[in-house]
C-alpha cells in the first residue's frame, strides 16, 4: 500500500480548496476587462478583491479541515488536544 493512499481526504480538499485560490488569480485572461462595472469599477479590480474575501473563507475552511483530522490523530494516538497546552507547559 502506497503512503498516498494514506492521505485523509480532508487533506486533499483543503489543498484542493487552497490550489484554487492560488491558481484562479493568475489565469489573466479571465479578468483582463473592463466590463462588467460594479459601483463604477472596472472588472479587474473587484475580480480581484473578490479573490481576497473568497480566499479568506477557503483558508478558514481548509484550516478547520486539517486542525479536525490532526485532533483525530492526536486522540488516536493519545497525545491530546493540540490547541490546549500541556501538564507542566510554561506559558
Amino acid at each position: 500500500m502506497s503512503r498516498l493512499s494514506a492521505v485523509k481526504p480532508a487533506y486533499w480538499i483543503a489543498g484542493v480548496l487552497l490550489a484554487v485560490t492560488v491558481l484562479a488569480p493568475l489565469i489573466v485572461s479571465t479578468y483582463s476587462k473592463a466590463e462588467p462595472r460594479l459601483w463604477g469599477f472596472p472588472f479587474f479590480y473587484w475580480y480581484q478583491l473578490l479573490w481576497v474575501v473568497l480566499s479568506v473563507f477557503t483558508v478558514g475552511i481548509a484550516y478547520k479541515l486539517v486542525m479536525g483530522e490532526e485532533r483525530k490523530r492526536r486522540a488516536a494516538q493519545g497525545l491530546g488536544d493540540p490547541d490546549k497546552p500541556a501538564k507542566g507547559a510554561q506559558q
